[in-house]
């Protein structure tokens, strides 16, 4: 395909996008919709855009046998650049368990701090050796590869992440519970106790995968949090 073949491939999809975005919210207006109402329900599906990508490649794969190039937000390790933060945008904790997998199979250390218990995190997905940070009131004791921690223990637990990605470097460390964390210290003790995080995880060439759904947040505290990562996937 030549450059004016993909650049008329392009703008048609951008076109058709357009359309089906005033579709949909002409029909919403006229289902008697408030503005405050329109605007949760356009982020949820922001939030959750991928999953369209991802079954319009499916569909085109089948029907075509070629693969969409430079398409959405997949779940793929090419995702990631640098060492350093990254907020991986979803509705619920999924791709961030993918791609922490990606990044243990080439050989990165992980250690996983949930709110998912650690015998259900290793059912679902394929963790191997990582260590787990448990979030939880519940009192438990420490394990080989288990800690429990309490959810507003963010000190410590901090301190975890800072002594696993300088154990050697190359760590990955997935946090799944953000929303948790802010409903239990607040935010502004939630964006300190990141930008702390995010220092060590640099300076040990390390990667952070913070799973978190923009339309469970404030817009202007997602955009902080954002200014302080590496990236967005």
């Amino acid at each position: 395909m030549g450059d004016d073949d993909k650049r008329k491939a392009f703008l048609k999809g951008f076109e058709e996008g357009l359309k089906a975005a005033w579709r949909e919210i002409g029909s919403l207006t006229t289902r008697g919709y408030s503005s405050t109402e329109l605007m949760v329900m356009a982020k949820s599906k922001m939030a959750v855009l991928y999953r369209d990508v991802e079954a319009m490649e499916s569909r085109l794969v089948e029907e075509e046998g070629i693969p969409v190039v430079g398409g959405g937000e997949m779940p793929t390790r090419k995702d990631i650049g640098r060492r350093g933060a990254y907020l991986v945008r979803e509705p619920k904790a999924e791709r961030v368990f993918e791609l922490f997998a990606d990044l243990m199979r080439d050989e990165a250390r992980g250690l996983c701090i949930t709110r998912i218990h650690p015998d259900d995190a290793r059912t679902r997905y394929p963790l191997g050796d990582a260590g787990f940070i448990w979030l939880s009131k519940s009192a438990g004791k420490k394990g080989e590869d288990m800690a429990v921690a309490e959810p507003t223990a963010l000190v410590d637990i901090a301190s975890a992440i800072a002594e696993f990605a300088a154990d050697g470097g190359n760590a990955a460390v997935l946090l799944e519970g953000l929303e948790y964390l802010i409903s239990q210290n607040g935010f502004a003790s939630t964006m300190r106790f990141l930008q702390k995080v995010n220092e060590k995880i640099v300076l040990n060439d390390s990667y952070l995968l913070i799973s978190a759904n923009p339309a469970a947040m404030k817009e202007q505290e997602y955009r902080l949090l954002a200014k302080e990562v590496a990236g967005e996937i």
